[in-house]
């Protein structure tokens, strides 16, 4: 499972990282060159950007590059440093499953909406923060369960 989940964060990255850099290029293009912008192409890049940075942000909960303050953990003894990490890791999981949660209630709103050009729901926007949440909480519960597993 967890690979599968891996490979679909890094499709969603990569192909959002290539659209923002084509689109961004293209317009740069037309508008520079061309003298002819390409209206369009700020719903595509903003669309591109949301799912890159939120995606992006599951990938490094993944990682374990989250916000972390190591000189504060550093400073107590392994025994309570590891409780406290688990303390860090339930709060974060809590904030992940709000995300989850008022994100779905947040795309509802967003199906009314369309973006400025082209007739794109906003909801497809919007959808970018539960699904990076569910993800986020996946691999949260992950590395929590490894570390329960390395502490024993």
């Amino acid at each position: 499972m967890s690979g599968l989940v891996d490979k679909i964060t890094k499709a969603v990255m990569g192909i959002s990282a290539i659209v923002v850099f084509v689109i961004t290029f293209l317009q740069v293009l037309c508008r520079f060159v061309l003298k002819s912008p390409l209206p369009w192409s700020t719903d595509i890049l903003r669309l591109a950007f949301t799912y890159l940075v939120f995606w992006g942000a599951a990938w490094c909960v993944r990682e374990k590059e989250h916000l972390n303050v190591d000189v504060l953990l550093m400073s107590f003894p392994v025994k309570i440093r590891k409780v406290v990490e688990l303390g860090i890791d339930l709060v974060l999981s809590l904030f992940f499953i709000f995300m989850i949660v008022f994100g779905i209630k947040f795309c509802a709103f967003g199906w009314t909406q369309t973006t400025s050009y082209l007739p794109i729901p906003m909801s497809v926007y919007y959808a970018s923060i539960p699904s990076a949440g569910a993800i986020m909480l996946f691999y949260m519960i992950k590395n929590m369960a490894e570390q329960l597993k390395k502490n024993d």
